[in-house]
């Protein structure tokens, strides 16, 4: 496939922008910055093929997010079909770390880290404001259902950090999504 410099170029513009933001919504869904890091790469291949197409670019940021989530589901899916690897060949490899003066991050991640997969990812596509029609598309949901499951979500990230023995502060704030449902 030729790729055309305008898609190129656009697609740098927008890793720039959005690269940074996609890593961390796949590594919260898959849990291995590895596999965070390929999932990114592949959106973005993606969306060179995409934009070199002459595809649509009204709404990139959620289509990243759509394509991300996408990639990250196929992995997953794929973990299953290799042998297990045994967890005392596996080393633990701490996420980057974060400005935490009062370990707030830390226990929402690991409040984070006991949800299931689709808690998990609404949760971090709200985290990266994404609107509810964007959510629904990406999670491949009814978007009439992105509330109710999202506030779903939320009340059991509250009950881990309860269970852990943690007083619930957000650390995610709450917007209703007024603007774009």
């Amino acid at each position: 496939m030729r790729y055309t410099n305008d898609g190129l170029m656009e697609a740098r513009e927008l890793f720039e922008a959005h690269g940074a933001a996609i890593y961390r919504f796949t590594a919260v869904l898959l849990r291995h910055p590895q596999d965070a890091e390929d999932c990114v790469q592949e959106t973005f291949l993606k969306l060179v093929r995409h934009l070199s197409a002459g595809g649509d670019a009204t709404n990139i940021r959620a289509w990243l997010f759509a394509v991300a989530a996408n990639a990250a589901r196929d992995r997953l899916r794929g973990r299953g079909r290799w042998i297990p690897w045994l967890p005392a060949h596996d080393r633990e490899v701490p996420p980057a770390p974060l400005p935490d003066e009062d370990g707030r991050l830390a226990r929402a991640r690991a409040a984070l880290a006991v949800l299931a997969p689709r808690d998990r990812m609404l949760l971090a596509l709200r985290a990266q404001g994404l609107s509810y029609r964007d959510i629904a598309s990406a999670a491949k949901i009814a978007p009439a259902s992105v509330g109710r499951l999202l506030a779903r979500a939320l009340d059991r990230w509250a009950a881990a950090n309860e269970r852990r023995g943690t007083i619930h502060e957000p650390v995610f704030e709450q917007h209703p999504d007024t603007s774009r449902r």
